[in-house]
């Protein structure tokens, strides 16, 4: 149910003009002759047909298939109607003349002559009486959805602090890293049973001497491979994610200075050492308060939309007499 509230939360902020002229203008007349009618269901006793249900698909999702009825296409259908309902209950309206403003103001950005679009309206069985009642009825919609939901979101201080922690990764700036320092003891290709075990002793015992004061860098001198050996220890600086699992949770679950346990992986032994963390940079909140301020604003307002619709959901009468 959710997700068909934000789709419906974001039909009901597209354009109040857009979505229903595009769906007569580019479907074909079949969006508004489908089979024979039936009752769908009953919202506060105004009843959805089959015909409403084609209708309000062919302009939400002209790909989807109109000919099965979609549970979750059919309640934000149902939910459309309870926020028309309400609107007029609570005696929102729309003028004549804002009607025309926005009728007027599509066929402007659209190109499209007015005449045209009344030849093209006709063809699909409906008058611009008829289309002038649709649109009027999306602009009170909208009037109420910003009266009673949008006009009583308010966006604080502390809202603006709490939505940068929630998502502060979308406004970093460079990653953590960290310097890693390793013991790699390697197996060979093919290793035996006993090359595993002596290698299980020998891991153990360098970890052993590192826990007793031996210096992890004379260790690296003493046991460890070759290619790590000739660069000082350092197995190199990395991002979360860089290495395989195994490591990269231990490393980013490390202190600067701890040294880890023995790390069996395919390869071999690991005995890490942190050498250096570098915190990661994220974009200071002042510099992202705008930003902040629309994001938070749309969240609040979607989730006070979601509420105010249950509450419209759970006062009404409907009924679902078939799919």
């Amino acid at each position: 149910m959710r997700a068909g509230r934000r789709q419906l939360f974001r039909l009901m902020h597209c354009s109040i003009i857009l979505l229903p002229v595009l769906a007569l203008f580019f479907c074909s007349s079949t969006c508004f002759g489908l089979t024979v009618d039936r009752a769908l269901a009953v919202v506060n006793g105004e009843v959805i047909t089959f015909t409403d249900y084609g209708s309000f698909v062919a302009r939400t999702d002209q790909t989807a298939d109109r000919e099965t009825v979609s549970e979750q296409y059919l309640k934000t259908l149902l939910e459309e109607r309870l926020i028309l309902q309400e609107a007029k209950r609570k005696g929102y309206d729309a003028t004549a003349e804002e009607v025309s403003q926005s009728i007027a103001s599509f066929l402007e950005q659209a190109g499209i002559q007015q005449n045209e679009f009344e030849k093209k309206i006709a063809l699909e069985n409906m008058s611009m009486s008829d289309y002038r009642t649709l649109v009027k009825e999306n602009i009170i919609s909208l009037k109420c959805i910003e009266k009673e939901v949008n006009a009583k979101v308010l966006v604080s201080s502390s809202d603006l602090v709490r939505y940068y922690e929630k998502h502060r990764v979308r406004f970093m700036e460079s990653p953590e890293k960290v310097l890693v320092m390793a013991i790699v003891m390697k197996l060979s290709s093919n290793p035996s049973l006993t090359e595993i075990t002596d290698l299980k002793i020998r891991s153990l015992k360098v970890y052993s001497e590192i826990k007793n004061g031996e210096s992890f860098e004379r260790q690296v001198y003493k046991y460890a491979d070759e290619s790590v050996k000739n660069l000082g220890g350092i197995l190199g600086e990395f991002e979360k994610g860089a290495l395989i699992p195994v490591l990269d949770e231990k490393i980013f679950s490390m202190k600067t200075g701890e040294v880890s346990e023995p790390i069996w992986t395919k390869d071999g032994v690991y005995i890490l050492k942190i050498a250096k963390r570098t915190a990661a940079v994220y974009t200071p909140l002042d510099r992202v308060k705008t930003e902040l301020q629309a994001k938070a604003y749309e969240e609040k307002r979607e989730e006070a939309f979601n509420l105010w619709m249950k509450k419209l959901w759970e006062r009404s009468s409907i009924k679902i007499l078939q799919q």
